[in-house]
């Protein structure tokens, strides 16, 4: 019989505890999970209490007495239902770790600039939009060194605010990292003042007007003949409107005007934002259908969400011959949650009631209403860093060097890290292009997006491009930027070239071929499908299996199969006549794991992997996959999934249905054993379905290894190390993730914990993880804590197995790319068995969980406070990370890999410095 829930405490029960612990003067007291909804003000007589657990409750409020409790260092009260802190909780000044994740909190007390002790604060989970500023002043906080032992870990970093609606600014801060928040939330302190800006992007088809409008709207003189927008025109303060609730405020609004032509629809979606009111431009005279009205609602929702502002507005009202007819009831009906409206205009005619163009009055009001209650409005921003904006922003030089950027910054009293913060919210916020991290990039600033905008449309708008099937030799690049066919447009100098290769690899436009003198531009890639080496239907080959995945979507994206072109580029199948890709698939070869083949069909995308053992190379293609739509569709989330084909064959064609993978998994879960396909209505067995798709844990995994045919090791070996680096993946930001510490001490085999350790970083680079090997660069020796051995040796000793398993696949790698015999010469499987046993003996000691598991995706807390430790060691050891020798460098899965100087420069594009 499964455990009944226990009722919850009664108020008499609940004083009873309370008055046993102030009796008998405990220091800890756990009333977690009880169902309470009020805490009596009793609570604040405990004033021995250390640690308070009241998490997994019902409470809305805390008493003002909560912060009678002046001892207390611990206080856990995730998952409640608080909207409020009492002022109060400011005197709980040697409070160390506060958990509030998963309440409803709106805001939080200035009272907790009191807090001068803290080291760790959860507040993910609530619905906070700003934070106050004071939070700075919390120096223990901030500083990040190895927490006390008993804490709990909440995250990588120790204000964790994940699953906030935070304000774009707090935001981009956030996601830079602590001491760029900090930076935000110290220029708070100072004159801050709010802010009202919004984009006006205006989309539709080529030739409805929108360059007509949006000049009616800033009150130019619109022309009969405005020539074709190439890319976008982008106008800074395009439009000041009176905010409809705050007298004397306006909001500004950055207008976003974008080319219509079909090569656009892609590479426009990069600047569509929550943080915008979209006017969505038709013409009635060439009708709702070829002003694809709809197609343009799927695609903003796909981008941007339901939360999407949306006014849908026919032009041509007056002089065209033809009355605005459009289905609102049917838009409203699929799109109702966008659309803010439905407007007619006349950009052409005069109208003498309102002084402006017909419509167009009206129109402002209805976008200053649209733009009230977007999610930036009202967000406060330093004076200073704001006037540093506004001077740049000012700049006619489209490009300057990062050194010139701050050098302004500088002149506003800016440091550094306030300049880089500002950047990259600039950034984020769609003012400016730059890429801080990003080794290659991360030296120039693009000020003018648009002029960036028109270089990438001139290469997408080439003919001679689009013949050639979508390479781009460098011998060209002058062709198309400096002698291109566009009167009156700008011409690019050869010197930017290398740059804009790059921007357009960042923008998975293009990517370097192999023979390092061309790119392959994947929008433009052949039509036709080109001879495969093999198609879905064919058998596998002799001693191979196939596996095959759908994924099902409401609405196919723009750009799916292009940006999947030029993110798995790794794996292109080069054939004697051409690279296997084509507008609508792609065929792939991962050499040492098989092959697959991906192809868009309507509104699924089929991946079919084969191989010895498929599993690995499927589970990589599925990541990507997914990275790919979170990257580019947050619209998507709850509108695709993804499914096994039916295996059943009727009149000879493969069945077409479909078996979702996470509802297979739960029939299976739940004792089913078959399943009928909708379809051909013949019983499926749900094991065979789901075979390849299995959830296994890292434990399983490694024993079918051990019982595997040693055709197929090498492909299970992969999968494990990947599936040790997915579960890690959070933690791949701040730090490496693979090491081996060894002891130092010549008697440490006597002692249980020796005194001082040598720490050596290795290079994860995929297939080829190493020590590294680079005089000087990756090794530490350190005296350290008992605390911190504690904390690490489980990890350590997990990682070291995990490298111990992979060391039959990385060995030939390693050799291959450094030189024969480099693991031999480099005692590296020496360093694995050391770490194994140092840190197993420690193990009755440490007292970690019986094997490492993942927990909601992530390791479980004891291995996961193993990496934090190890990150926390390395910012007291090499803040500045001089020897690290190791780099940061994204993936196409998810996460990120730290690699060694020599493996960095291997997985860089063959972009040379300078193309003439």
């Amino acid at each position: 019989m499964p455990d009944q829930p226990q009722p919850p405490l009664t108020r008499k029960e609940l004083l009873a505890i309370i008055a046993q612990a102030e009796r008998e003067k405990q220091t800890e007291l756990d009333l977690s999970d009880k169902g309470i909804s009020e805490l009596p003000d009793e609570i604040g007589k405990l004033e021995s209490l250390r640690h308070l657990s009241l998490w997994n409750n019902l409470l809305t409020r805390l008493p003002n007495s909560i912060g009678q409790l002046a001892n207390l260092e611990e206080l856990r009260l995730w998952h409640n239902y608080l909207a409020t802190l009492p002022e109060s909780i400011g005197n709980l000044t040697n409070l160390k770790s506060l958990d509030l994740g998963s309440n409803q909190l709106v805001m939080l007390p200035e009272s907790i600039g009191k807090l001068t002790n803290l080291q760790l604060l959860d507040l993910s989970g609530n619905r906070l939009t700003t934070l106050p500023a004071i939070l700075a002043r919390l120096e223990k906080l901030w500083n990040r060194q190895l927490l006390d032992a008993w804490l709990p870990t909440f995250s990588e970093e120790d204000l964790n605010l994940n699953f906030n609606p935070l304000n774009p600014v707090l935001k981009s801060a956030y996601k830079q990292g602590l001491p760029a928040l900090r930076a935000y939330l110290r220029s708070l302190e100072k004159e801050a003042e709010p802010l009202y800006e919004a984009k006006l992007i205006l989309v539709g088809e080529g030739g409805v007007g929108k360059t007509t409008l949006l000049k009616a709207l800033t009150g130019q003189e619109p022309r009969a003949d405005e020539p074709t927008t190439h890319g976008a025109k982008i106008d800074v303060k395009a439009l000041l409107l009176p905010h409809p609730e705050k007298q004397g405020v306006e909001i500004q609004f950055n207008s976003w005007d974008f080319g219509g032509q079909d090569v656009y629809r892609v590479t426009r979606q990069f600047f569509f934002s929550r943080r915008s009111v979209y006017l969505l431009v038709w013409e009635p005279r060439k009708g709702v259908q070829a002003s694809q009205v709809e197609d343009w609602l799927k695609i903003i929702r796909l981008r941007v969400g339901d939360d999407a502002r949306v006014i849908v507005v026919s032009t041509h009202c007056k002089t065209g011959e033809r009355i605005a007819r459009i289905d609102k009831p049917v838009l409203l009906r699929d799109f109702g949650s966008m659309i803010v409206g439905f407007h007619e205009v006349d950009s052409m005619v005069d109208d003498p009631a309102t002084g402006e163009k017909v419509g167009i009055a009206e129109l402002k009001t209805i976008i200053a209403d649209a733009a009230k209650n977007l999610e930036q409005m009202g967000m406060p921003f330093n004076r200073d860093w704001r006037a540093a904006r506004d001077e740049l922003l000012a700049m006619k030089a489209p490009c300057i060097a990062f050194a010139k950027f701050a050098d302004v910054c500088a002149r506003h009293n800016l440091d550094d890290i306030s300049t880089k913060t500002l950047a990259t919210l600039m950034h984020d916020l769609g003012y400016i292009v730059y890429y801080g991290d990003d080794e290659r990039l991360k030296n120039d600033v693009v000020l003018q997006p648009e002029w960036l905008t028109k270089a990438i449309g001139f290469v997408l708008e080439d003919r001679k491009t689009q013949e050639m099937d979508g390479i781009l030799p460098d011998e060209r690049l002058k062709e198309v930027w400096w002698d291109h066919p566009f009167k009156g447009e700008q011409k690019y100098d050869p010197a930017l070239y290398p740059f804009f290769l790059r921007l357009m690899e960042k923008y998975d436009v293009s990517y370097r071929l192999e023979e390092g003198n061309a790119v392959l531009v994947a929008q433009h890639v052949p039509q036709i499908r080109p001879v495969l080496p093999w198609l879905a239907d064919d058998e596998p080959t002799r001693g191979n299996r196939r596996i095959a995945m759908v994924c099902a979507m409401e609405d196919a994206p723009p750009g799916l199969v292009p940006w999947m072109i030029v993110r798995t580029h790794d794996y292109v199948y080069d054939s004697t006549r051409h690279r296997l890709h084509w507008q609508k698939g792609m065929f792939l070869r991962n050499k040492p794991h098989g092959e697959a083949m991906l192809e868009l069909r309507d509104r699924e995308f089929h991946i079919y992997a084969q191989a010895v053992w498929p599993e690995f190379f499927m589970n990589v293609l599925r990541k990507t996959l997914q990275k790919l739509i979170t990257d580019n569709w947050p619209g998507m989330d709850g509108r695709y999934y993804f499914a096994v084909p039916c295996k059943n064959r009727v009149d000879g064609k493969i069945c077409d249905g479909r078996f979702r993978i996470d509802a297979l998994r739960k029939f299976l879960e739940d004792g089913d054993e078959t399943i009928r396909c909708q379809s051909c209505t013949k019983r499926q067995n749900i094991v065979e379905l789901l075979y390849g798709f299995e959830e296994m844990g890292l434990r399983d995994q490694l024993a079918e290894i051990l019982k595997s045919e040693f055709a197929e090791q090498n492909s299970r070996i992969a999968n494990y190390v990947f599936a040790v680096m997915q579960a890690i993946a959070s933690e791949s930001k701040e730090g490496p993730r693979l090491f081996t510490i060894t002891p130092i001490d010549a008697d440490w085999k006597k002692k249980l914990f020796a005194k001082r350790y040598r720490l050596h970083l290795w290079c994860e680079a995929d297939g080829c993880q190493h020590p590294i090997i680079e005089k000087g660069l990756g090794v530490y020796e350190f005296d350290t804590s008992q605390d911190w051995v504690k904390r690490v040796a489980p990890y350590a000793n997990f990682i070291a197995g995990v490298l111990k398993t992979a060391l039959p696949l990385v060995a030939p790698a390693v050799n291959s790319f450094f030189g024969a015999d480099t693991i031999k010469k480099s005692g590296f499987e020496d360093e694995l068995n050391l770490t194994k046993e140092a840190t197993s003996k420690l193990f009755p000691e440490v007292k970690p969980s019986d094997a490492p598991v993942l927990r909601e995706g992530g390791l479980d807390e004891v291995n996961r406070s193993g990496v934090l430790a190890l990150h926390a060691l390395l910012r007291e050891l090499d803040p500045n990370h001089a020897k690290l020798g190791l780099k940061r460098v994204p993936t196409y899965t998810g996460d990120f890999r730290w690699l060694c100087q020599k493996h960095y420069d291997a997985a860089q594009p063959k972009i040379p410095d300078k193309i003439v």
